[in-house]
């Protein structure tokens, strides 16, 4: 994998991340004015950590992306450790959420979009692509396009199935998130290989 591939992974993988906690925090956020006094202090702070959080995950893409490859283990390192903390956060906020279904639908749409960016990121590398190997980048692309489509279909799917069960846990949810997290991720992490591929044919 070239330094710039590494790169670019990196930056992918990151705001994928980032986008959820956003959403999730976003979600805590719409739930605040409900919450006795207490609670509401404390989810306050939980706010402004998750944000703080998101902002140094930023900063850490910006410096990976004028240091380079020898920024990205230790981004990488400080953004999965801001996640770990996030997941523990969410997990605990949606024992007193009115609504855990609403902060599953807002970070499930995160990672919907998260995956329309890679769609993205990958047609315009398959258009920098020599022509001679255009054929193959194109349908590497088609094939990610395709993933992408039945990932969305099974996390909608999801969203739906739970929505009409009405007493599905957080743990079901949040297991649900972490499958199509990983498929997508795989997904992405083989069409960037078979693009490297094509492009150096």
């Amino acid at each position: 994998m070239s330094e710039q591939s590494n790169t670019d992974a990196f930056v992918e993988w990151a705001k994928t991340r980032l986008d959820e906690m956003a959403a999730g925090v976003k979600a805590l956020e719409s739930e605040i004015a409900e919450l006795d006094a207490e609670l509401r202090a404390e989810a306050e702070k939980t706010v402004a950590q998750v944000r703080q959080w998101i902002a140094e995950g930023n900063d850490k893409i910006e410096e990976v992306r004028s240091k380079g490859e020898a920024a990205v283990a230790e981004a990488r390192a400080d953004i999965e450790q801001a996640w770990d903390k996030f997941e523990a956060e969410a997990n605990k906020w949606v024992e007193h959420a009115q609504n855990e279904r609403a902060t599953f639908e807002a970070r499930a749409k995160a990672q919907v979009q998260s995956w329309q960016n890679v769609v993205d990121a990958s047609i315009k590398q398959a258009a920098a692509t020599q022509a001679e190997h255009r054929a193959e980048a194109d349908a590497q692309v088609e094939k990610l396009k395709v993933d992408a489509k039945k990932a969305e279909a099974d996390i909608n799917a999801k969203v739906a199935e739970l929505s009409q069960a009405g007493a599905a846990s957080w743990a079901v949810m949040s297991d649900a998130l972490e499958a199509s997290r990983s498929i997508m991720e795989k997904a992405a992490q083989n069409a960037r290989a078979e693009l490297r591929k094509s492009a150096k044919g």
